[in-house]
């Protein structure tokens, strides 16, 4: 669950919250098919981590620049960054399963059809494997919430009965509060007859 948790911190931070801002150029520009502004904007980025520069802008860098040169259909340059950035991910703490289903596209693009089922089988491997981590967690909060709503149940059914052992003991309380003055108006009655 703590691998969970980082992975999705990371993902997060990494994505949205992206360090260098030229990657964010980079992206954008390749999206829009402005490779040549893409590859400048992800060129200006260092491939080693420095104070400016973190193991996450690396990968992205790599990771741009192979899917740029991929819509180029630059085959050779592509494929090398695309296994650049594999590299990169497999040993650091940067996880983006996608980069498998880009991957395998790529080699099917290219007719590498044993390639493009290894990629594939990976990324679907990778990421049942997060769905199913995904769903334990949601199952162990589901069940978390039914001990919730168990507790939740049992509790309104102590108040309730709490609520009903409060309206005894008052009705208890009148009946012997009404005893006790019936007894003493009786006694008191018994005292002014017995003293005449």
């Amino acid at each position: 669950m703590k691998k969970i948790i980082l992975i999705l911190l990371l993902l997060s931070s990494t994505s949205v919250f992206s360090v260098n801002s030229n990657i964010e150029k980079g992206e954008k520009f390749c999206k829009q098919g402005k490779i040549d502004s893409a590859l400048y904007y992800l060129n200006i980025i260092g491939d080693e981590v420095t104070i400016e520069t973190t193991i996450e802008d690396i990968y992205y860098k790599n990771y741009f620049t192979a899917k740029c040169y991929d819509q180029l259909e630059a085959n050779k340059s592509a494929e090398y960054y695309y296994l650049k950035s594999l590299r990169i991910m497999d040993s650091s703490d940067v996880y983006m399963p996608d980069i498998y289903l880009d991957l395998a596209n790529f080699y099917e693009r290219i007719m590498n059809f044993k390639d493009a089922n290894k990629y594939l089988h990976i990324y679907y491997d990778e990421t049942t494997e997060l769905l199913n981590e995904e769903i334990n967690i949601s199952n162990e909060k589901v069940s978390h919430l039914d001990t919730l709503d168990t507790q939740l149940k049992l509790l309104e059914t102590e108040r309730t009965k709490l609520e009903s052992d409060i309206r005894l003991l008052i009705v208890l309380i009148i009946v012997f509060g009404l005893a006790f003055f019936i007894s003493l108006i009786i006694i008191l009655r018994n005292k002014k007859t017995s003293v005449k």
